[in-house]
């Protein structure tokens, strides 16, 4: 008898703890509803943009001989669409947390805080691709390569320390814009997700 007791004990304890976990992941997901939403606009937005620039980009290096030779346009087509894919698996994600009802909460929390990392990610990847350019730049210039990047040979008449500033300069406004344009239109959703994440915990 007392063995019964306790099981129904315990299975009113584990209904309780299910639906209060439930009520929560209910609570949150409302309430990111906004931040979601607007992270979404922005993904299909920019799985619009990117194809389009791809396309267009390739219509230009084959009508203009000139373009096969800029390592621009090499990168371009490199970073083009690694960035459509990135919004690929946003857009995939964000629906998958839109449309997964009665989800077990640490289940939620990971995939909340796998898509503000996987923006985080994106976003110090484009530094990191300034930094790669800068670096190229300079092994360029070293290496009397003057063609591949418009505008290099004026470089090249420039002494080290002075282009050691420049691109210091180019770095560090690559930097500010970055951060404005990405808190403008994702950080200050992630910012809201953020907020109500910890709420979770």
């Amino acid at each position: 008898m007392e063995l019964d007791n306790l099981k129904n004990s315990w299975n009113s304890i584990t209904v309780d703890l299910n639906r209060n976990e439930f009520d929560i992941v209910t609570a949150t997901k409302k309430e990111m509803e906004s931040p979601l939403g607007d992270l979404k606009a922005m993904s299909k937005r920019q799985l619009i943009t990117l194809p389009l620039l791809i396309v267009f980009l390739a219509v230009m290096t084959a009508t203009v001989p000139d373009m096969k030779n800029q390592l621009l346009v090499w990168m371009a087509f490199i970073v083009l669409p690694l960035t459509t894919i990135h919004y690929y698996f946003n857009l995939k994600l964000i629906n998958n947390l839109e449309n997964n009802e009665g989800a077990v909460k640490n289940d939620f929390q990971r995939k909340v805080k796998q898509l503000i990392g996987n923006n985080n990610l994106y976003l110090n990847l484009t530094r990191a691709a300034i930094l790669i350019l800068v670096v190229i730049t300079e092994l360029l210039i070293q290496n009397n390569n003057m063609g591949l990047i418009p505008g290099i040979e004026m470089m090249k008449s420039l002494m080290l320390p002075l282009r050691l500033l420049i691109y210091a300069g180019v770095m560090g406004v690559h930097y500010l814009l970055s951060r404005y344009t990405f808190n403008r239109y994702f950080g200050r959703y992630l910012k809201r997700l953020k907020g109500l994440l910890a709420e979770m915990e």
